[in-house]
């Protein structure tokens, strides 16, 4: 199923995952978010190249799993489009740490999470406020608000 987006492009949307939208790889920068071979990454470094006597300019993405620390580069044409996951940032209330596992509730729909435990992430105890993110059916707690 093919579908027209604002600047009259085609895009196939069979071809998407679900949770993401198309970008022109041109335009993104670093801190951004992407996904490369279906991993949620965010981006590291970004290079460009000057177009030659027979191609356009290139880009090369390098960036980082967001829920697994894995490593991943993209290399295409600064015109080529890439999913983007979208990203829900959350605020959440511990309710148990139990081992490796935290229990959250949301503090909008207050519906009650098991996440695990991140490594990155200090300071996790019952009572405290914490940021988490959902992107592509995923969820990271991100950082402590309140302690």
């Amino acid at each position: 199923m093919c579908k027209k987006n604002k600047s009259n492009k085609k895009y196939d949307l069979g071809d998407r995952m679900p949770g993401t939208k198309p970008v022109e790889l041109g335009s993104l920068k670093e801190g951004q978010y992407v996904i490369i071979d279906n991993v949620p990454c965010r981006i590291v470094s970004t290079t460009h190249s000057k177009p030659g006597k027979h191609g356009g300019a290139k880009v090369r993405l390098t960036a980082m799993g967001i829920f697994e620390p894995v490593k991943k580069e993209h290399v295409g044409p600064s015109s080529s489009r890439i999913d983007v996951p979208i990203i829900d940032k959350r605020k959440g209330q511990v309710l148990a740490v139990m081992g490796d596992l935290v229990q959250i509730m949301d503090l909008e729909t207050y519906e009650t999470l098991e996440l695990p435990m991140p490594d990155d992430v200090e300071g996790i105890d019952s009572g405290n406020e914490v940021e988490y993110f959902e992107a592509v059916g995923r969820y990271k707690i991100t950082r402590v608000i309140n302690k």
